[in-house]
């Protein structure tokens, strides 16, 4: 696979390692070309300092005793007599090393859930995930300038309801409106999803299930637009925000 003179397709490979959605032979090529290229490297890197914050949003939860019962049996590497305390010590040294693939899915579960987090105290337990966890689509979308995490848009590939969640209320701009837009492939103008809310949530009817609707797109994006959205039916303002929108299933 040619990735060289492909920045979307090296964000989009970067952000699906760092959710832990880059599986199998995918992703060991992926390492390999890592240890190969400083420049995407530094992508993944980037990715997953992205995501590591959103980890903390979440309360902590103790996970039942079996699961770290069939943790150790599959690693064998329980000591005899070993308290759940030195497991979940051993897990917390293991899990951040993987901190890419726990932090993504973890952060679904934040993203999909029905209240609105508040920070943990340390120390942070990570979240285990459900494994009815539903298929989704998912994007993080980030200020290009400092690399910060600002809006989360989320939607069940059955869905047509996209969920937007406003990370940082600082991004609203008196007498303006940010307008949500769905990056095509190369040769396709962008299509307006709708008008991010003024609140913390807001829900986009999309045009049909999101596996029509945002199976084909790359990347999301947020324009500063006149109040009311754009009136050409194109962006017409700066780009805000922007994000890779990755498969996690």
């Amino acid at each position: 696979m040619r990735y060289r003179d492909k920045p979307e397709l090296q964000e989009r490979l970067a952000a699906e390692y760092a959710l832990g959605t880059l599986r199998g032979p995918a992703r060991a090529r992926f390492r390999r070309w890592l240890a190969q290229d400083a420049a995407l490297a530094r992508r993944a890197e980037q990715w997953a300092a992205r995501l590591d914050p959103l980890a903390q949003t979440v309360q902590p939860v103790r996970p039942p005793a079996r699961l770290w019962r069939a943790i150790e049996a599959r690693l064998g590497t329980a000591p005899a007599g070993a308290s759940l305390w030195y497991s979940l010590a051993f897990w917390r040294g293991l899990g951040l090393a993987a901190s890419g693939a726990a932090a993504g899915l973890l952060f679904v579960l934040v993203a999909l859930g029905p209240g609105a987090p508040q920070p943990a105290p340390a120390p942070i337990v990570l979240r285990v995930p459900s494994n009815e966890m539903p298929a989704t689509y998912l994007a993080v979308l980030s200020d290009p300038k400092t690399h910060k995490p600002m809006l989360v848009a989320a939607a069940s590939r059955t869905s047509d309801q996209l969920w937007v969640k406003t990370l940082d209320p600082s991004i609203n701009v008196p007498d303006r409106s940010l307008e949500l837009w769905a990056i095509m492939p190369a040769g396709q103008a962008p299509k307006s999803l709708g008008m991010v809310g003024k609140g913390d949530k807001t829900m986009l009817p999309l045009h049909a299930v999101a596996d029509r609707s945002l199976g084909d797109v790359p990347m999301l994006a947020v324009s500063l637009e006149p109040m009311g959205g754009s009136p050409t039916g194109a962006p017409t303002g700066p780009v805000m925000y922007s994000g890779p929108c990755v498969k996690v299933w």
